[in-house]
């Protein structure tokens, strides 16, 4: 595949912060883990009582999601193939100034002169054509990162009663339990690749364009809690600040 070398996007909107609001209180947290902190240790069948868990206080975490829609427009050129069926007595087809052929000449007498004399109906052949195909394609899609880069799933509201109103505020608050990965040209890079996933490698690209269509960057409350058995042994648990849900 041909392409324009290091495809920026054409249009990268002002990022957009965004912090979700916690819902959840830290006393919460601990009554939760009151309930579940055995299941971080042991096994299904054999597990610690209560109360030889020890859970520190939960910290509250922000964890970066980046948030990138885009489309991807091409024009490009590919070799394809036609078959057609012809008449039995027909050797060759000009189309413009290209010439097809369709079977050598003793082929063609060949299988004529086997058909007449078994008295077999003379059926049509396949005719080969080779072109080349001029097309235009637009693909959309969309992509979350998570704050290690991956590629993650995202459902949460982003409604105004669910975040913050003052993001950058409360990301200052925050500011020692906040984790992200720095912006680069990769996370588009990334959204690009995953566009271009549905074409075909054997292609002449005549023009792309690449358009990102906003660009947010979302932060979720996460707690985490050090949880400790008898035996000193350490467990992290890792609770939705938004749903209480063990992640």
């Amino acid at each position: 595949m041909k392409q324009e070398k290091n495809l920026k996007p054409k249009d990268i909107p002002s990022k957009k912060t965004i912090v979700l609001r916690t819902k959840l209180m830290p006393q919460d947290i601990m009554a939760i883990m009151d309930k579940k902190k055995t299941s971080l240790f042991g096994s299904t069948l054999r597990r610690p009582k209560l109360e030889e868990i020890t859970v520190e206080n939960p910290q509250l975490f922000l964890e970066q999601v980046i948030f990138v829609p885009g489309y991807y427009a091409i024009d490009y050129n590919h070799d394809v193939s036609y078959v057609i069926k012809v008449e039995p007595d027909v050797k060759e087809v000009s189309i413009g100034r290209k010439k097809f052929s369709v079977l050598n000449e003793s082929g063609v007498w060949k299988n004529f002169g086997k058909k007449m004399k078994h008295g077999v109906e003379i059926t049509k052949q396949d005719l080969e054509i080779n072109a080349t195909e001029n097309a235009a394609k637009s693909m959309a899609d969309l992509m979350y990162l998570d704050n290690h880069g991956l590629e993650t799933t995202f459902s949460y509201s982003t409604n105004s009663n669910a975040v913050e109103n003052y993001a950058q505020r409360t990301l200052d608050v925050n500011k020692e339990h906040i984790r992200r990965i720095e912006i680069s040209d990769d996370v588009f890079s990334k959204l690009l690749q995953k566009l271009k996933d549905s074409l075909k490698l054997d292609i002449k690209i005549n023009h792309e364009e690449y358009v990102i269509v906003e660009f947010q960057e979302i932060f979720i409350p996460i707690y985490e809690a050090r949880c400790f058995d008898k035996k000193e042994k350490v467990a992290i648990a890792r609770i939705d600040a938004i749903t209480g849900k063990f992640l």
